[in-house]
């Protein structure tokens, strides 16, 4: 339960962020105080929030003009995000406290580990904050893909933990199956650069983009690799591209090799037409926020199927 609770706390902390960052809310808090719990309560309290926030080039250049009432709607999101990420750290450290002479030394050093990359995790999230209260108020794609992928990284040690405790027993990784993770991991990366680089708002008709398979402006960074990184439009199509190749492949690993692919491929099939009806759709909140999470069941089911012997219930 201690385990399962932690997985879910996570997934629930990745839906405020996304939450978070499609109401442009990131960046309403400018201070960053790992100890500090309580939001602001008083009317002072909130003024001098506010008056932060004013001196930011977000206000400035975006904002300008804000009332206090609607500083209020933005700032709740940041702070709960921020909220649950020390709601998951008392989750990780109490229980292991209050539990440890009955955790195995195993586990005891997995949550260890877990609750570790939850204090880096919160860095990443303050450095990636940063980015955004300079001139230039856009929170870095790059930065915020750092911030996904620690959290996978996070659930990855989570569940396995827990299948581990389970005694569910484990294979080897294979080839086919490390390219599988390779490329879901890879597609979810380029998700991350959609959100942050706002890619999913250039084309929004699928499949072809502005009448071609492939944008005419992939080529508008030099060097060339720049366009990889980022070019919205490149890296829109190639976020398509890679989660058109994560069906077929899982297709063709279910056709070859048998019924242990089924579920990842029902899974990644809804993933798709969630991100296809995202996209069209002109990225509404909700929808885009279940796309974001289950992207997160997508790679535990992936890696769930892959690394166990026995073939996935």
């Amino acid at each position: 339960m201690w385990l399962r609770s932690l997985i879910l706390a996570v997934m629930l902390m990745v839906m405020v962020g996304g939450a978070t960052r499609l109401t442009h809310s990131g960046l309403s808090m400018v201070q960053w105080k790992p100890l500090s719990v309580l939001p602001p309560l008083t009317n002072e309290a909130w003024g001098e929030e506010f008056s932060l926030y004013q001196q930011t080039p977000e206000y400035q250049k975006i904002n300008k003009g804000m009332e206090l009432k609607e500083f209020k709607q933005i700032y709740w999101w940041e702070y709960s995000h921020r909220l649950l990420g020390r709601f998951v750290g008392i989750l990780a450290f109490f229980p292991f406290l209050l539990l440890f002479k009955s955790i195995p030394t195993w586990l005891r050093w997995r949550i260890a580990v877990v609750f570790a990359l939850g204090g880096v995790q919160g860095a990443i999230g303050w450095w990636m904050v940063k980015s955004g209260l300079k001139a230039d108020p856009a929170v870095s794609h790059i930065r915020l893909c750092t911030h996904l992928v620690m959290t996978l990284l996070i659930l990855s040690v989570l569940a396995v933990s827990l299948w581990r405790f389970q005694g569910r027993r484990f294979g080897k990784l294979l080839i086919k199956d490390a390219l599988l993770l390779a490329i879901i991991g890879l597609t979810i990366v380029y998700g991350a650069f959609v959100a942050g680089l706002k890619a999913g708002l250039i084309y929004n008709t699928f499949p072809l983009m502005g009448g071609d398979l492939m944008p005419g402006e992939w080529n508008f960074y030099t060097p060339i690799w720049l366009n990889f990184i980022n070019n919205g439009a490149l890296v829109q199509f190639i976020h398509r591209f890679l989660a058109v190749l994560a069906v077929s492949y899982v297709a063709f690993l279910w056709g070859v090799y048998g019924n242990k692919y089924r579920m990842i491929a029902i899974k990644l099939s809804i993933q798709v037409l969630l991100g296809i009806a995202t996209l069209v759709l002109n990225v509404p909140l909700v929808l885009a926020l279940v796309h974001q999470l289950w992207a997160m069941v997508v790679w535990l089911v992936s890696l769930k199927t892959v690394l166990l012997l026995k073939e996935y219930e």
